[in-house]
């Protein structure tokens, strides 16, 4: 009998009913703390999980949770479901992430424990962090920078001091002066309402909405006999794979080492001659390392083994996978560089390497991969350059680099990906300006840049993109104007320009963007007069201005846009 590796969100509605209750049970949970407010949201936003596309297949539930500080640390003690993955990330102190300065970020990731420490937090100090107990099917998604975050503010109470004594969980830690974010997703708490008098603090910039893990369904290949050599060859790289991850250990392990077909074997799909096709591993406790053998199966298509414990390198004879179609390795603790091997992949479609501990740079090989559509590297440790390859990835969708220390300029090849969507090149350390090639991206639906070094002017060429919904060029350098050529944006719903050098007007044109709903130009050196066309757009919820050097007075439809900062501006309102 053949078995069939399941999409991963197959629960379908039956699966939102128990994220619901499980999301409830979380909020009453809290009660060592205050959530102040909920990060926004990449397609949707909630209290901790999402709920429109990405889904979890399943979902831990994070209770108990309190936090409590002596001199130099903080303790969160929490009881996740089993398997859970807990994540943390602790802004030190508040003040700073307010003001977009991560440099004291840290962030301790811990799968199904109870308790750590995290160190550098004084008694008495206020703090933020975010926690997201959750199991992703498809991978180990982390909400580091994700819009799935529970932002709580609090201020801790002394514990014993033996608390100081307990080590803090390692994880790879977000390089200085980089993100706030992955999400995505970096972050704030949202803005006051127009009578609040105190600012509102930074806001994030989300992580890519969780994409679900594609519906496999076996290929058959024009053999009607078995092959018993090959099969056998095949058994033999999946027994190496339960060796060396800890097969014994494992959630589920159906009929493996067993005499029955591969294809009864758990996560095991097989053609009609008995090779093996797909494996899908993911969220199974697998532990230890990838072995090289799996480079032996020749007609494997799908290989899944994200959200797992697996340590050690990427095999290189993983490039080998001739057939390979989907490489899902996110959301483990592989650690060392990406094989160049893997450029040989020629029908790979997508490639997660998210949420790992790996180095180095990224291959220029990876730009040989002329059938994929989905790269992402985000979240791993990758330094050096941006290859210029990578613009000849004419089928690409979705390219997420961001969370890694990468440097130098955005490639203007990047311009020449025309099916591109999803552009996330957000916190890093990317200097230099911002390609004017970027407009020719005429799919382009979200563009991060946000958190990085960038210089230079806002290209007026961003004001082609058509198909734009969300801009987040915050937390940079650059200078000049708002190029009027933003305000032809018509599906723009989130406009983030804070936290830069922008000088001159607030260009009126920016009234036309019917579907924007976030506008966010604060902490800039922007001059003259506010426009009153800034409250034409019927979904604006969200308008903050403060730290301008702006002049006149305010108009007073700007003070009907649900949350604004006008009462801080200090100006008179318009008669």
């Amino acid at each position: 009998m053949q078995s069939t590796i399941l999409p991963s969100f197959a629960a379908g509605r039956g699966r939102i009913i128990v994220l619901t209750a499980l999301l409830c049970a979380l909020a009453a949970a809290l009660t060592a703390i205050t959530v102040s407010a909920q990060s926004p949201g990449g397609d949707g936003d909630g209290p901790v999980a999402h709920t429109g596309v990405g889904e979890p297949e399943t979902v831990g539930q994070v209770t108990n949770l309190t936090a409590a500080a002596a001199d130099g640390a903080v303790r969160l003690t929490w009881t996740p479901a089993q398997n859970a993955q807990v994540h943390f990330v602790v802004y030190l102190p508040a003040a700073d992430a307010s003001a977009g300065n991560y440099a004291h970020t840290q962030m301790v990731v811990v799968s199904g424990g109870s308790d750590t420490v995290i160190a550098g937090l004084s008694n008495g100090t206020a703090y933020s962090f975010n926690a997201i107990g959750m199991r992703w099917n498809w991978v180990n998604y982390g909400a580091v920078w994700g819009s799935w975050d529970s932002w709580v503010n609090a201020t801790p109470a002394a514990v014993p001091a033996s608390v100081d004594a307990i080590t803090p969980t390692p994880t790879p830690n977000i390089p200085p002066a980089l993100p706030g974010s992955s999400a995505g997703t970096t972050t704030p708490t949202p803005a006051p309402t127009p009578t609040a008098t105190p600012a509102p603090t930074t806001t994030p910039a989300p992580t890519p909405t969780a994409t679900p893990t594609p519906t496999l369904t076996p290929s058959p290949t024009p053999t009607t006999t078995r092959d018993t050599d090959n099969v056998a060859g095949d058994r033999a790289a999946l027994v190496a794979l339960y060796k060396a991850a800890n097969g014994a250990d494992w959630r589920h392990k159906g009929n493996w080492l067993s005499d029955a077909p591969l294809g009864d074997w758990h996560g095991v799909t097989t053609d009609s001659g008995g090779r093996v096709t797909g494996l899908d591993l993911g969220d199974n406790q697998l532990a230890g390392t990838i072995p090289a053998e799996l480079g032996n199966l020749p007609n494997l298509q799908q290989l899944y083994l994200r959200a797992n414990r697996l340590t050690g390198k990427i095999p290189p004879e993983l490039g080998n996978l001739s057939k390979l179609e989907y490489l899902l390795l996110s959301g483990n603790q592989l650690t060392g560089t990406i094989p160049v091997e893997l450029g040989n992949l020629s029908n790979l479609r997508w490639l997660y390497l998210r949420v790992n501990q790996l180095t180095g740079k990224i291959p220029p090989e990876l730009g040989n991969l002329s059938n994929l559509q989905h790269l992402h590297l985000d979240l791993n440790q990758l330094t050096g350059k941006i290859p210029v390859e990578l613009g000849n990835l004419s089928n690409l969708e979705r390219l997420y680099l961001q969370g890694n220390p990468l440097t130098g300029e955005i490639p203007a090849e990047v311009g020449n990906l025309s099916n591109l969507q999803w552009l996330h090149l957000g916190n890093n350390r990317l200097t230099g300006a911002i390609p004017g090639e970027l407009g020719n991206l005429s799919n382009l639906e979200k563009l991060y840049l946000n958190d990085n070094r960038l210089t230079g002017e806002i290209p007026a060429e961003l004001g082609n993109l058509s198909k734009l919904e969300i801009l987040f060029l915050r937390n940079n350098q650059l200078t000049g104007t708002i190029p009027a050529e933003l305000g032809n944006l018509s599906n723009l719903e989130r406009l983030f320009l804070y936290t830069n050098q922008l000088t001159g007007a607030i260009p009126a044109e920016l009234g036309n963007l019917s579907n924007l709903e976030w506008l966010f130009l604060y902490s800039n050196q922007l001059t003259g007069a506010i426009p009153a066309e800034l409250g034409n757009p019927p979904n604006l919820l969200y308008l903050y201005l403060r730290d301008n050097k702006l002049t006149g007075c305010i108009p007073s439809g700007l003070y009907d846009v649900r949350h604004n900062d006008m009462l801080n501006l200090g100006l008179p309102t318009c008669d």
